[in-house]
C-alpha cells in the first residue's frame, strides 16, 4: 500500500472525522476539558507508538498491516488531532474553529438572543474579537440548519457596489434558484450605475440616485423572510464613512441606513442580523444624529478577558512547547497587560516567543519586560492611530491632543485639565465644552479611555505606554 493510501485508510479517516466533529460541536465544551481530553488522546497514541514492538499492527489500521504503515497512520492521527485541537497564534485576521478561544457563555447568550428574534450590534472596542465572535455564531447557525451570509463592507465604497455584493452572496443560498431571474434582472439594471471616477475621487452617479429607491424596493423581494437566516455585516461604519467621503451628503448615508432598517423590520421575518465594525457604529450614528437607524438592535459589548481566562489563553498559546512560562510569569504577564484583550495577550506572547527562539533569551521576567518594550515600537498597535484618524476626520487634532495629554498621566487627568488643553483651539469656553464632551464619549466607547473617580485615563496600560512612546517620548 502506498503512503497516501495509508494516510487515507478508512479506519484512520473515521478516527480523524470523529475528533474533528468532537472539537467543533455546536455547544462548545469547556476549553480546559477540550485540552485535557486532547492531551490524553495524544499521549495514548504516543505510548502505543513507542510500544508498537513487533506486532506489526495497530487498532486504526486493521489487522496484518506492516509496522511502517502503522507508524505512518499513528503520525497522521497525532498531527491531525493536534491541528484540530490546539490553537495557533493568529494576531491579524479573524479566527475560527480551534483558533477561537473562550467566550463560551457569551456565545450561548447571544445565540439564544438571536433565536429569540433579536438582531445584534457588537459595539465593542477594536481588537476585542468582534469579527471572530460573529463568525463563531455563523458556524453555529450553519450547524443548526440556518442559511448564512457574511459580507465584509471594508472594501465597498458605494451603495451600488453594496447591492451587487449582496446579490453575489445570495447566490450561495439554497433559495437562489427561486429568485435567480429577478436578481439577474436587478444586476443588469444597476451595472450602468456603478461608481464613476471623476477628478481622482469616487462619486455616485446621478443615474444611481434616480434609480436607487426602485432598486432597494426590488431587492427586498429577493430575501426569503420565511427561512431562518443569519446575516453578518462587518465594518459597517467603514462603508458609511466611504459613502460620506465620496458623496459629501449625510442624507445618502441616512437613506441607506433606513433602508437596511426597513429590511430588518419586515413582519414575521426569520432573518437575523449582526453588525460590527472596527470603527464604532454607535459613535458614527450618534455623531450624525442618526441613532434611530440602529435602535432596533440589541447591543452586546464584548469585554476583555478576566484573569482566569487570560491565563488559560496563555497556556493554550504554549501548546507547541516552544515557549512555556511558569505560573508566576503568566500572572505577571496578565498584570502587565491588565486590560486583557485577546489580541494584546497574543502579540506580547508572540514577541516573547520570538526573542526566546531567535536570541535564546531565558524565560524569566527580563524576557517579559524586553518583549513589552519592543512591542511598543512595533506595528501591531498602529491600527489604534489609523482608526482614530479615520473615525474623527474633523476632530482628529483634538482627539490626539486629549490622548497625548492623558498618556502623560498614569493615574488619569481631570476634565478641567483636558478642557484647558483644548480651549486654545477654539477660544470659546462653551464650544470647547461641547467638543470635549463628544470626544470623551466617543473615546470611551471606542476603548481608548475610561473614567474612574472623576479621572480619565487610558483603559489599557499597554496602549498608554504605546501612545507615550510614539507621541511624547
Amino acid at each position: 500500500m502506498r503512503s497516501n493510501e495509508v494516510i487515507y485508510d478508512l479506519n484512520g479517516r473515521l478516527f480523524i472525522q470523529f475528533f474533528a466533529r468532537f472539537f467543533t460541536i455546536k455547544k462548545p465544551l469547556n476549553f480546559k476539558l477540550q485540552y485535557v481530553i486532547a492531551h490524553l488522546i495524544i499521549d495514548k497514541l504516543l505510548k502505543l507508538h513507542r510500544s508498537h514492538g513487533s506486532s506489526g499492527c495497530y487498532p486504526f489500521t486493521g489487522k496484518n498491516r506492516s509496522k511502517h504503515k502503522s507508524i505512518l497512520n499513528i503520525h497522521f492521527c497525532i498531527y491531525a488531532l493536534m491541528y484540530i485541537c490546539f490553537m495557533r497564534n493568529i494576531t491579524g485576521p479573524p479566527v475560527s474553529g480551534s483558533n477561537f478561544f473562550g467566550r463560551q457563555k457569551e456565545i450561548e447568550y447571544v445565540w439564544q438572543s438571536l433565536k429569540d428574534g433579536n438582531n445584534i450590534l457588537l459595539p465593542s472596542p477594536r481588537r476585542v474579537g468582534k469579527s471572530s465572535f460573529a463568525k463563531k455564531l455563523l458556524s453555529i447557525a450553519k450547524e443548526e440548519g440556518w442559511e448564512i451570509i457574511e459580507l465584509n463592507l471594508e472594501k465597498i465604497d458605494s451603495e451600488p457596489e453594496l447591492v451587487r455584493s449582496f446579490i453575489q452572496k445570495l447566490k450561495e443560498l439554497k433559495t437562489w434558484e427561486q429568485v435567480k431571474e429577478r436578481a439577474e434582472n436587478l444586476w443588469d439594471r444597476i451595472r450602468p450605475t456603478s461608481i464613476s471616477v471623476g477628478t481622482g475621487e469616487a462619486s455616485v452617479s446621478a443615474e444611481w440616485k434616480k434609480q436607487k429607491k426602485k432598486v432597494y424596493r426590488d431587492f427586498d423581494a429577493l430575501l426569503n423572510h420565511d427561512v431562518p437566516t443569519l446575516i453578518f455585516f462587518d465594518e459597517v461604519a467603514v462603508l458609511l464613512n466611504h459613502i460620506l467621503a465620496a458623496d459629501k451628503s449625510i442624507a445618502e448615508v441616512e437613506h441607506l441606513l433606513h433602508w437596511l432598517r426597513d429590511l430588518r423590520q419586515t413582519e414575521d421575518s426569520r432573518i437575523r442580523w449582526i453588525y460590527c465594525s472596527s470603527i464604532g457604529i454607535e459613535n458614527f450614528t450618534h455623531q450624525h444624529g442618526m441613532s434611530d437607524t440602529v435602535n432596533d438592535f440589541e447591543s452586546y459589548k464584548l469585554r476583555a478577558f478576566d484573569r482566569e481566562t487570560s491565563t488559560a489563553l496563555i497556556e493554550a498559546l504554549e501548546e507547541d512547547k516552544k515557549l512555556v512560562l511558569t505560573p508566576d510569569l503568566r500572572h505577571r504577564m496578565v498584570d502587565k497587560i491588565d486590560y486583557c484583550l485577546p489580541f494584546f495577550l497574543q502579540v506580547l506572547f508572540k514577541q516573547m516567543k520570538g526573542l526566546h527562539q531567535t536570541e535564546n533569551a531565558a524565560v524569566n521576567g527580563d524576557l517579559l519586560d524586553k518583549a513589552y518594550q519592543e512591542l511598543l515600537t512595533q506595528k501591531d498597535l498602529n491600527t489604534w492611530i489609523e482608526r482614530l484618524e479615520k473615525q474623527y476626520p474633523e476632530k482628529g487634532r483634538d482627539a490626539h491632543t486629549v490622548l497625548k495629554h492623558i498618556c502623560r498621566e498614569k493615574t488619569g487627568s481631570k476634565r478641567s485639565n483636558l478642557k484647558n488643553t483644548l480651549i486654545h483651539h477654539y477660544q470659546d469656553e462653551e464650544q470647547t465644552d461641547v467638543v470635549l464632551a463628544k470626544l470623551l464619549h466617543m473615546l470611551t466607547n471606542d476603548g481608548y479611555l475610561m473614567e474612574e473617580e472623576d479621572l480619565y485615563r487610558f483603559r489599557s496600560p499597554l496602549l498608554r505606554d504605546f501612545w507615550h512612546q510614539r507621541f511624547v517620548k
